[in-house]
């Protein structure tokens, strides 16, 4: 719950920020991987977007009949509602979402799914509120043997770039969150092991990035 805090906290306060770093810190590929997710999953049904941000993942859908947005963080939610007025957003938590089963057929994640406190009771959650044949896609930086030195890059080159946008306590969290991603057989493991048959991986940013969507059995 302390962690879950300081997250809420932490992306409130980047709200206005948030943005422009993902597009500079991605060299514009985020947007790319947005689409690019949304045309593996298809862009249709009742949509839940996790850790929405400021909403960008469901401000690039276009036939949804349903476009619901969740965030912990307040100020990130403030944001994304001005962006997107047509949207549904929602202060909400992952891992316990006050929506009734089965009422999605589409969630995605995007950068959000290493920040969760425990992804385990966020799958849980997921299969409870999505029908079968629901698909769930993620966007995130994968662990590998290099995320020694992107971390590393962070502490030194990146640095002052880093303290300028965010400040040193709020950059240090980045890093931190840097240590918690996952391999791509890891993400796969734990999806299938809650009922979600992973049907597409795909890797971008030199490897960096995965692009993963799983089918609900």
């Amino acid at each position: 719950m302390a962690e879950r805090k300081i997250i809420a906290q932490v992306f409130s306060s980047v709200a206005l920020v948030y943005d422009k770093f993902v597009s500079i810190a991605t060299l514009g590929g985020i947007h790319k991987w947005q689409r690019k997710l949304i045309n593996l999953m298809g862009d249709s049904g009742n949509w839940l977007d996790v850790g929405t941000g400021t909403g960008e993942v469901l401000l690039k859908l276009q036939n949804a009949s349903l476009k619901v947005g969740i965030d912990v963080a307040f100020g990130m939610l403030v944001k994304s509602k001005e962006k997107c007025p047509t949207c549904n957003f929602i202060l909400a938590d992952a891992e316990n979402m006050p929506f009734k089963d089965g009422v999605f057929n589409k969630v995605s994640l995007s950068l959000v799914f290493r920040h969760l406190e425990n992804q385990e009771n966020f799958l849980k959650e997921a299969k409870r509120i999505t029908s079968p044949g629901a698909k769930i896609g993620l966007i995130d930086i994968r662990k590998f043997a290099g995320s020694g030195i992107l971390a590393f890059l962070m502490k030194t080159v990146f640095l002052p770039f880093g303290i300028l946008i965010f400040g040193k306590d709020k950059w240090d969290f980045f890093i931190h969150s840097i240590k918690r991603s996952f391999t791509i057989q890891e993400v796969k493991n734990l999806l299938e092991s809650h009922g979600f048959k992973v049907i597409k991986v795909e890797t971008s940013f030199l490897g960096l990035v995965y692009i993963i969507v799983a089918q609900r059995v």
